[in-house]
């Protein structure tokens, strides 16, 4: 019985580490791109049109929601974005607005 159980758990974990194997990167590409346009919108939103965060925040689709952003305090114009600690960088420059960083 025991033998049974550790088997099913071995099982388990395999397939486990299967799927994060196959669908790991995509999740990767998929934060990336959505952390990125939090920043981008974001910054533009705030820097550009004027606009509070919170005013920004409530224009983005709702399936942003789990994507943070946070206001640069360092005396850069910007904004960072994070979700499960992808983050992307989107910064303020008078003559070309927000621009996301590499």
């Amino acid at each position: 019985m025991k033998r049974i159980v550790l088997l099913s758990l071995a099982g388990l974990v395999c397939a486990g580490i299967g799927v994060a194997i196959v669908y790991g990167p995509r999740f990767v590409q998929l934060a990336e791109i959505g952390a990125g346009y939090v920043a981008k919108q974001t910054c533009s939103c705030i820097h550009v049109a004027g606009r509070d965060l919170a005013a920004c925040r409530a224009d983005l689709p709702d399936d942003m929601d789990r994507i943070e952003a946070l206001e640069l305090e360092d005396g850069r114009k910007g904004i960072r974005a994070s979700v499960m600690g992808i983050q992307r960088l989107a910064l303020h420059a008078p003559a070309t607005g927000c621009a996301l960083q590499p």
